[in-house]
């Protein structure tokens, strides 16, 4: 009954947040966010979520606008930063920033430094959850930053990727150049001579089961090709290429072609009585290597779609040597 209550009233926000002054405005924020940062009990912190998402979604005028993002996104960045931090709640802190930044990004002009400081480290913590929304909340905002702040994000991430060959980081920063790319779209384009060469290092590099690295790399390189085609040209044959060779990539079918289909449905059928977490068996529900060459088509279709006329034999791979 209490949730009941609860729920009623987070409704009624929606009419109220549009009509209240700014003063009762900070103090409803502030109530939420106590409900969300500081309660122990989850019904609570539940409240404090979805009436920030409410407001934030409610909120209409300049005025008000300004006064959330000021209000609210400090509270939110201290939070993320705690090391003794809930991964629930910076997951919920995590969407509302999301949600702010969409919604009110010119708005966030004097809050952009202490985000970008916040954000980024969050891409190299354990959740693949957590450092997800966090590339949404960085490539929102990076489509508001001023070129320099941009740039230096862009180095940053860029240099994250030179340093860091570990699968699971290197992952993320690639999603997140990927990600910043089609954000900003042209702007990107001073980016490309340092970001094109490490993507498609990671790209062909990846390891025969890492479908989730190349999957993520075409995609950025995709995003070069269609927001940055001018810039990008020098660039286009290295990723031409490197398309067509994996628009075709099948580990299932590298070796013993005779056996395969017997090989497959036998492990299929073995698999059916163990954990799905086992290791050393394979069947066909395992294979994600459709990723990449869907991902690897969908590069090549930009490339195609940007440059028709090199249709009548531009795209032919090289002959074998």
């Amino acid at each position: 009954a209490s949730g009941d209550i609860s729920n009623l009233a987070v409704k009624c926000l929606v009419p109220l947040v549009k009509r209240v002054p700014e003063t009762r405005l900070e103090e409803i924020v502030d109530e939420l966010c106590r409900k969300l940062l500081n309660s122990n009990k989850e019904q609570q912190r539940d409240i404090g979520s979805i009436g920030l998402k409410t407001v934030v979604s409610e909120i209409s005028s300049n005025e008000s606008a300004t006064c959330l993002v000021k209000r609210l996104s400090p509270k939110l960045c201290t939070y993320l930063v705690q090391p003794d931090a809930s991964a629930d709640v910076k997951s919920e802190c995590l969407d509302i920033l999301s949600d702010m930044i969409h919604r009110f990004g010119p708005q966030l002009a004097s809050q952009q430094e202490m985000l970008r400081v916040n954000l980024l480290p969050q891409l190299d913590i354990g959740r693949a959850g957590l450092r997800k929304r966090a590339i949404a909340c960085i490539a929102g905002l990076a489509a508001v930053m001023p070129e320099a702040v941009l740039a230096g994000v862009c180095e940053h991430v860029i240099a994250k990727l030179n340093a860091d060959s570990k699968s699971q980081s290197a992952r993320t920063y690639v999603q997140m150049i990927g990600a910043i790319s089609k954000s900003v779209g042209y702007r990107f384009g001073k980016c490309l001579p340092s970001a094109v060469p490490v993507v498609l290092n990671y790209c062909a590099t990846a390891a025969e089961n890492d479908d989730e690295m190349r999957e993520s790399a075409f995609q950025a390189l995709e995003s070069f090709v269609l927001r940055c085609p001018r810039e990008v040209t020098p660039h286009v044959d290295a990723i031409t290429s490197l398309t067509l060779e994996y628009i075709k990539f099948d580990p299932n079918f590298a070796d013993d072609d005779d056996g395969a289909d017997e090989d497959m449905d036998d492990d299929m059928d073995d698999d059916e009585d163990q954990d799905d977490d086992s290791e050393g068996e394979y069947s066909d529900d395992e294979d994600s290597s459709w990723k990449t060459r869907r991902a690897a088509a969908k590069c090549l279709s930009a490339v195609i779609s940007s440059r028709p006329e090199r249709l009548g034999g531009g795209y032919a791979p090289p002959p074998p040597p």
